[in-house]
């Protein structure tokens, strides 16, 4: 049955790509209207309908390619890993699928609202699955309530274009749009912000990412991260570009700056996480910030007059939302794997997992390659070309702009180069060298359909890491609706071409021709140690320092590797250190004090001195109101009476008309 389950969600998520494809290479789909009986449907703000336009579609096909993926690997996941209340797993995951999918085609405010808070409390009861773990319990609570907040801001930002505009249809909203004042612009945008950056895991709104993603089954982690957390990148885009047309450059200035922390704290907190599934929850956060990056400096260029250095910009954003989705869900898949198999997310007690599941292994290499923005693999390609668009501010001639975007540069590269710093501590503490616990050294190869899924997320990464063409023509009609242009003609869907560049510029590289190369390359080593002459080779054992036996104890752990970097920014991470050392016997001298066991932790300073006394307090309200629900009938009626007491006051001194 539960392959079953799993197989329909695959089988949906595909015809919904086909649908998705069809509108993003031209076909027009028409907006379908719900009736509503009653006098609610003489409620405009109430009304209910489906669109999918072209920015629609793109996400659409960016659910349908991971979902699918993620719903193959998940019929080996759940029938391996997850011991309790498995189908209600499968419901759930696909009604997380078909929330996803409604907020992507929603065509009025009402209908958006419904599904963005399906999603959210779908995804809740995904999180606390596995409710016997109190951080899961615990990371759930704090989730939703930073969600409902999140939810607010969107219900104000969406609500208040419907009022000022008269209507509940999207697309008329972005038709009326025009004619509002500069101060309602202003406000829909900070309230569109607050709330969709939530939900995609903007600094300093995303505390709740890296407490709710590890504590979820491995394959829901991997769709939150992959799929939901982009929900927030779509809402962003459909306010401040379709419904508003963009903006001033302060709002592009906002999301870079917002973008640049997220990219930068993301990987600084990754790097010292010694929790699988928790370093890759901020990687999320980091490669949300590069999003938001794209999106940012395309608002400024477009405000600027530079449309096709917009197109460029929003075109690294859109193309590192799909790779993000890949690489990321892959990772996440490859986490749960190695976690299913030795019951411990831990750096510290994995290591050798390279010998017991080598499929899971590779996978997760080539997942790591692509987050580290290496050729020829995808998430170089939407990395390169946000550093062609930022570059291109030079041209502007706006000192204030280039200013900023060279900042903006520095840090995207500085970022780059910290995740593959912490990617190769990832896959090298846990899958490579010897086993640092029992269960790593017995830990069993997993289902053959979660490393299919994985091997599929693989294969797309490298596909698009050589042919990025193929999704950049699939972006092409949404930049032209947001942007009102594309990248041009010139884009060629050969598996040798270069990136065209816009105008201005003269910048491109040929992604199929280094990847041609980097086979050759490969090849001509196999032929070689294969069939050429064998040289003398002569084995030897490495000095050990006189120890016969090395141990797993003598590899670089998790935590020593990432000191060179805490170290550094320690001011910034403000570790805590658990240090136990013992005296030689009869002595007082330090130099025979022995340190047994040394421990280092970075807690996000946020969540303890933030989010978690707001959590607190909301407990604590809902515990005082509880004390509303006596039981006594007469109580409830005195509450009702009330209640109507003052909603006739409200409507004679606040709803009566003027003299």
């Amino acid at each position: 049955m539960l392959r079953a389950t799993f197989g329909l969600a695959m089988a949906g998520c595909l015809l919904a790509g086909l649908q998705g494809v069809e509108v993003l290479l031209g076909a027009v789909v028409p907006a379908q209207a719900v009736s509503i009986p009653g006098a609610v449907a003489a409620t405009p703000l109430l009304s209910l309908g489906l669109q999918e336009d072209p920015l629609s579609a793109f996400f659409v096909l960016v659910l349908a390619v991971s979902g699918a993926a993620i719903s193959l690997a998940s019929i080996g996941y759940v029938d391996r890993y997850v011991h309790s209340r498995e189908a209600a797993l499968a419901a759930l995951f696909n009604l997380f699928l078909l929330s996803l999918l409604l907020v992507c085609v929603a065509g009025t405010v009402f209908l958006f609202l419904v599904a963005w808070e399906g999603m959210t409390l779908v995804s809740y009861f995904l999180v606390v699955h596995e409710d016997h773990s109190a951080e899961a319990r615990s990371a759930g609570l704090t989730y939703l309530v930073i969600s409902h907040g999140a939810a607010a801001a969107v219900l104000v930002a969406l609500l208040g274009l419907s009022v000022a505009t008269g209507t509940g249809q999207l697309s008329a909203i972005a038709s009326g749009a025009g004619g509002l004042s500069p101060w309602v612009r202003d406000g829909v945008f900070v309230a569109a912000l607050v709330g969709f950056g939530t939900k995609a895991g903007m600094v300093p709104l995303h505390v709740w990412l890296p407490e709710a993603h590890p504590a979820a089954p491995s394959n829901v982690s991997a769709l939150m991260s992959g799929v939901m957390i982009k929900m927030g990148i779509y809402g962003l885009l459909r306010v401040v570009w379709v419904l508003l047309g963009g903006g001033p450059s302060w709002w592009g200035y906002t999301i870079l700056l917002f973008g640049a922390a997220s990219a930068l704290v993301g990987v600084l907190y990754a790097i010292a996480q010694h929790d699988l599934k928790r370093l890759l929850a901020y990687h999320s956060v980091e490669n949300i910030g590069i999003i938001l990056m794209g999106i940012g400096a395309s608002i400024v260029l477009f405000d600027l007059g530079y449309p096709a250095l917009a197109a460029l910009a929003m075109a690294a954003a859109l193309l590192h939302t799909w790779n993000h989705a890949l690489f990321k869900s892959l990772l996440f898949l490859g986490a749960g794997a190695a976690a299913g198999a030795t019951g411990t997310r831990d750096l510290e007690k994995l290591g050798g997992l390279v010998r017991r599941m080598p499929g899971i292994a590779l996978t997760f290499l080539l997942g790591a390659m692509a987050i580290s923005a290496l050729p020829p693999f995808n998430g170089f390609v939407s990395e390169w070309l946000l550093f062609h668009s930022l570059f291109s501010a030079f041209s502007t001639g706006s000192p204030a702009t280039e200013l900023v975007f060279a900042g903006m540069a520095a840090v995207l590269a500085l970022t780059s180069g910290l995740a593959a710093y912490c990617f190769v501590k990832a896959f090298g503490i846990a899958f490579l060298a010897r086993p640092r616990s029992e269960a790593a050294a017995t830990a069993q190869a997993p289902p053959g359909t979660l490393t299919a899924g994985t091997g599929v997320l693989a294969g797309l990464c490298l596909l698009l890491g050589i042919a990025p063409a193929l999704a950049i023509n699939l972006a092409s009609r949404p930049l032209t609706q947001m942007v009102g242009t594309s990248l041009g003609p010139g884009t060629s869907l050969s598996l040798i071409s270069s990136l065209p560049a816009p105008s201005t510029t003269s910048a491109g590289f040929a992604p199929g021709i280094i990847a041609l190369l980097l086979g050759l390359a490969i090849a001509g080593i196999w032929v070689a140690s294969r069939f050429g002459v064998a040289p003398k080779v002569r084995v030897e054992r490495s000095w050990d320092c006189g120890i016969d036996a090395p141990t797993a104890r003598m590899e670089y752990t998790a935590g020593g590797y990432s000191q060179a970097v805490t170290r550094i920014f320690q001011e910034f991470f403000r570790p805590k250190e658990d240090v136990e050392r013992t005296v030689a016997a009869g002595t007082r001298w330090d130099l025979l004090t022995r340190v047994r066991r040394f421990s280092e932790e970075s807690v996000d300073p946020l969540l303890p001195s933030l989010y978690r006394p707001i959590r607190d307090g909301f407990l604590w309200s809902a515990r005082e109101v509880s004390r509303l629900q006596s039981g006594r009938i007469h109580a409830y009626l005195a509450y009702m009476f009330a209640t109507l007491v003052v909603l006739l006051l409200v409507l004679r001194f606040v709803g009566s008309p003027s003299p």
